[in-house]
């Protein structure tokens, strides 16, 4: 029988558990319970886990610590951007290629990967290493996430899962998961519990407030920091080792010394730095000091070794330590006040997660909220994975009620973590608040901002990052009919129990014709949709005929409907490529559209080309269909003939953009020639690979290589660049 099994994906950290009559952690590999959240490079071998993490004294920038942090993140984000400006973070954090700033990439080994799939391979260890433990196939999972974590954070764990080749079950927040494992192990049946859950991890800071009745969890209100964790304060010690290093040797900068080391030698004392600071972090968990010992690896302007020796006790630690412990009780007052509880409501505050074993967070919290009210977990690093393992086998197929007056979990009632807003013309609609119950459902009646708008940009944002509007996702709808300014467009937006956004929408006036929207996640998909949105504010807004506007938009709602064929799991599907590039041959052609009798012209001029210059690209029947109208259209004395056939051709050449667009990039080394003639060489190269690249049906490489094209042929041939909006009014 297939297993299913609960996983805690951790940002230091990852835990498996299992389920069937007892909850069980599942040891690893190297049979430890704690599975190191990092992947490293050795040779071409991809390692995970201790060994990937031992890489940090030889190769750190080929080894990946905390990309839990990066999940579903932008390279615009502030904390993205503080991350790669860190000198903590040694890899490299770039602009994913293909995509969009509403996405992020990791150098490993010279090449991009995305936060999903490196996080996809921690996965597929801990897949890998339960099935070795258990004997059996693991197709399901439980995973916990973050209670602060986006909409969009969760899809990107969703995605990695999917890599892993792991169905999810369910993405549960991690203080919810902390609060099953409390609960079953603690509670009997007619207990009644309102619990406060303050789980302070590697990477991020969670709270949840849950009423447990019966094997009942409402989840009354959730809040944290995405962006707190121990991580920020193992860097804090770090800061202070080298202070007091620099006062010891009255040295005016260490970081310059170490800097100035070879590779070699800054590798191994940095990786040794991180690894004793967060080593003596734990250490002064329940000792008065801990001691961090360098030998023979740093040295001063005169190459004299400065050996690191320093002890660092419990009130220097605690010192550093105590601004972080402060935020975390601002955000527990925040959340009581957002719910509209008082503490006196809350049973117990208990403290989950590797860093809440600090012993001065249980004693602020206990000045602050009273002593009676704090626990500590008796297992604080793996009751997130023991609550995921005991929801995982309650999902399972092979559940079985409890007998014997047992506790078990029965249901579990989510809440939103943030608000979220749909973007208008000139301003933003919140349609979900924070602390709703999950599944949310809603519509809402918005208005078209011209006579007769063909498509709509349904962008939506949220306000996690600092009270600040961020996108989180959006998408595209066609309207079919022919409507005047002002008329109703419905939105029906869907909410699930994990976050994850589905959106409809359709005019008031026919709700049969309600239609998906598919929602960008910051890849290829994310590119395309950018593209098209570009586009299409700049048809609207700038200076074009109606003739013009109406060309390209026939184009549009025809990708649209493409893009809604290829469904929301397909987000780095070859397929976008393909639809982008139509996107910008359509919009390239509409610039050239004067009126009708310009449009006629330009069809026989697309016509003759593709058969003149691409016909072992075009479909034989295509061929012989397009020679044959494009004669009629010609020479056809009868004007409805004529007619007929030129709309025929159009239908048919508008199958072909992209070789439209191939042959601009062969025609503009005319232009090239005059003032680059190595450019003008380049260009008929990138123009021939690119035919040979689409004659032996490597398409990906064909689009990648004409998107390089394009930007050399417009150096030689660009148009102005105008800017507008496309949204929807106010209801």
């Amino acid at each position: 029988m297939k297993k299913t099994i609960g996983i805690d994906l951790g940002t230091s950290n990852s835990v498996i558990a299992f389920k069937d009559t007892a909850v069980k952690i599942i040891r690893n590999k190297e049979n430890e319970e704690l599975t190191r959240s990092c992947i490293g490079l050795r040779k071409d071998e991809i390692l995970v886990g201790r060994t990937a993490y031992q890489l940090l004294k030889t190769d750190p920038i080929n080894t990946i610590l905390s990309v839990k942090r990066l999940m579903g993140g932008a390279i615009k984000d502030k904390m993205v951007q503080d991350m790669i400006e860190s000198p903590y973070y040694k890899y490299g954090i770039t602009p994913l290629k293909g995509g969009t700033d509403d996405a992020v990439a990791v150098i490993l080994g010279g090449k991009q990967y995305t936060p999903e799939q490196l996080n996809s391979e921690i996965l597929k260890k801990l897949k890998r290493d339960a099935e070795e433990k258990l004997g059996d196939e693991v197709t399901h999972a439980v995973i916990t996430v973050p209670a602060y974590f986006t909409e969009k954070q969760k899809n990107a764990t969703r995605i990695a899962a999917q890599l892993a080749g792991l169905k999810v079950q369910k993405l549960l927040s991690e203080p919810t998961a902390a609060a099953i494992a409390y609960g079953v192990d603690n509670l009997k049946a007619g207990d009644a519990r309102t619990v406060l859950i303050y789980d302070f991890g590697g990477g991020t800071f969670d709270l949840s407030i849950l009423n447990i009745v019966d094997g009942q969890y409402i989840e009354a209100g959730t809040g944290g920091d995405r962006w707190l964790g121990g991580d920020d304060i193992d860097r804090k010690l770090q800061a202070l080792v080298y202070e007091k290093v620099s006062k010891k040797y009255h040295i005016d900068n260490i970081e310059n010394l170490v800097n100035q080391l070879s590779d070699k030698k800054r590798f191994l004392f940095e990786g040794e730095m991180r690894i004793q600071t967060e080593s003596a972090k734990i250490q002064l968990s329940s000792a008065l000091s801990a001691d961090i010992y360098i030998d023979n690896i740093l040295e001063d302007e005169n190459e004299e070794e400065i050996d690191v020796e320093v002890t660092i006790t419990r009130d220097e630690f605690e010192k550093i330590t105590k601004p972080f412990i402060e935020r975390s009780i601002e955000l527990i007052d925040n959340l009581l006040k957002e719910v509209g509880y008082d503490i006196s409501m809350i049973d117990n505050i208990l403290l989950v997660g590797g860093t809440s074993c600090i012993p001065l967070i249980k004693q602020m919290l206990s000045q602050k909220y009273g002593s009676d009210k704090i626990k500590v977990s008796e297992k604080p690093m793996l009751a997130i994975a023991e609550g995921a393992g005991i929801l995982s086998n309650r999902l399972g197929d092979e559940y079985e009620p409890p007998i014997n007056g047992g506790i078990a979990v029965a249901d579990i009632s989510y809440s939103t973590n943030h608000n979220y807003f749909i973007e208008l013309k000139d301003d933003y609609d919140r349609i979900i608040e924070k602390q709703m119950p999950l599944p949310f459902n809603t519509t809402r009646n918005y208005k078209t901002t011209v006579n007769n708008q063909k498509v709509v940009k349904v962008g939506i944002y949220s306000d996690v990052e600092n009270g600040e509007k961020t996108r989180q996702t959006f998408g595209f709808f066609a309207i079919e009919e022919d409507l005047p300014k002002g008329s109703d467009i419905v939105l029906d937006i869907t909410l699930s129990i994990d976050e994850i956004f589905e959106v409809k929408a359709y005019p008031k006036t026919n709700k049969s014709k309600s239609k998906n929207i598919v929602l960008g996640r910051g890849n290829k998909d994310s590119k395309t949709l950018e593209f098209l949105s570009n586009s299409l504010e700049k048809i609207m807004n700038g200076d074009f005929t109606e003739a013009q506007r109406d060309y390209f938009f026939k184009s549009a709602k025809k990708e649209i409907e493409q893009i809604n064929n290829i469904g929301t799991d397909n987000y780095d599907s070859e397929k976008w490529d393909e639809i982008g590039t139509t996107i910008f041959t359509s919009f390239e052609q509409a610039e050239r559209v004067a009126d009708s009798v310009d449009e006629d012209q330009l069809t026989m001029l697309f016509a003759t080309i593709l058969l003149n210059e691409y016909s072992d690209l075009i479909k034989t029947e295509d061929f012989n269909r397009m020679r044959s109208l494009l004669s009629q259209a010609k020479n056809d004395d009868d004007p409805l003939l004529k007619f007929q056939s030129m709309q025929k051709l159009k239908e048919l050449t508008d199958e072909y953009p992209i070789l439209i667009t191939l042959f601009t990039v062969k025609m503009s080394s005319d232009s090239a020639a005059k003032e680059n003639p190595s450019d003008a060489h380049r260009l008929l190269q990138m123009h021939d690979q690119i035919v040979n690249h689409f004659r032996n049906g490597r398409k990906e490489q064909a689009f990648s290589l004409l998107d390089e094209a394009i930007e050399l042929r417009d150096k030689y041939s660009s148009g102005d660049i105008l800017k507008g909006s496309i949204h929807l009014g106010k209801p």
